[in-house]
């Protein structure tokens, strides 16, 4: 007689084993944020790379420096006053805001003083609205060089998409969201947006509807991101919701001339996370006087 082993133990072991898989993937998690502080990070102002051929055979290590040199020397008062600028960064009841300078329209970063490659990061945000905000990635220490996460939580912004800022610019976007702005920078009615500018969806994009379901007006969200790859794989989620996948090192299939070499070059291996606020030259659309982006629970896993 064949003697009867029972299933139900060895489903147990194996549940037992994912929950441990996971419980071990949590643990190695480290704050990038105390909570009280701004330890660790480092406020930078919001200086573009020139897009001409001088430039583009700078190397990477040389590039911040022959930036804020361009800036330093333009006669162009604005420019020179970005050098300054770096954005209002403080810590208020446990959580990190991030604002313009009073009487300004220039935004600036939050930089990590670290670099790091492949992790998934997760963190709390409530923008307010109307701001043009997002997350960098992979980011060059010269702040507007990397790839971002977009929380444009603003008319015809977009949340959760992935930007190539100072890499072709280009936008890979799920969707375009719309609201109606409402006193003390909140928003009611969040719908669908129009862009009118180059786009085009990533190779994962979340319905508009799932990102309605999920997100939480003028409260707090989870955002979680993952980045993993010579040229990335990033993935983004909003409270739980799976919203875009981008595949970078097949950017040149959609972004034209895009050189995944050069990309490489610029951002290396590992590169900062920063947190953005942005420039508002010609709308308050994109950043309404006195508003600001909250970021709290702010955690690292390597992988």
């Amino acid at each position: 007689m064949k003697r009867f082993i029972p299933r139900i133990p060895v489903i147990v072991c194996l549940m037992t084993w994912v929950s441990l898989s996971v419980w071990a993937k949590e643990s190695d998690a480290v704050r990038l944020f105390d909570g009280e502080t701004l330890e660790g990070w480092h406020a930078v102002p919001r200086l573009y790379v020139p897009t001409t051929p001088e430039f583009e055979k700078i190397p990477s290590a040389e590039l911040r420096e022959a930036v804020v040199a361009y800036h330093k020397q333009s006669s162009n008062a604005g420019l020179r006053a970005k050098v300054e600028n770096t954005g209002v960064w403080k810590v208020v009841d446990g959580a990190i805001t991030g604002g313009q300078v009073p009487g300004t329209v220039l935004g600036g970063y939050l930089m990590s003083d670290e670099k790091y490659g492949d992790f998934e990061l997760t963190l709390e945000a409530w923008p307010d609205f109307p701001i043009d905000t997002g997350i960098m990635v992979r980011a060059h220490e010269v702040g507007t060089v990397g790839f971002q996460i977009l929380l444009d939580h603003r008319p015809n912004g977009a949340i959760g998409g992935i930007y190539g800022n100072g890499l072709w610019n280009f936008r890979a976007y799920p969707f375009v969201i719309n609201g109606d702005e409402q006193p003390n920078f909140k928003v009611s009615n969040l719908r669908e947006g129009y862009l009118n500018r180059p786009q085009f969806k990533p190779d994962y994009a979340a319905p508009l509807e799932d990102f309605l379901n999920a997100w939480k007006p003028n409260d707090w969200n989870t955002i979680r991101i993952r980045c993993v790859g010579r040229l990335p794989v990033i993935e983004t989620w909003i409270n739980g919701v799976h919203i875009a996948t981008l595949d970078t090192a097949k950017l040149a299939d959609r972004v034209e001339n895009f050189d995944p070499e050069f990309a490489f070059e610029r951002l290396g291996r590992k590169g900062h996370i920063a947190f953005e606020v942005h420039d508002s030259p010609n709308s308050r659309e994109r950043w309404a006087p006195g508003a600001v982006c909250r970021w709290r629970n702010v955690r690292i896993t390597e992988l």
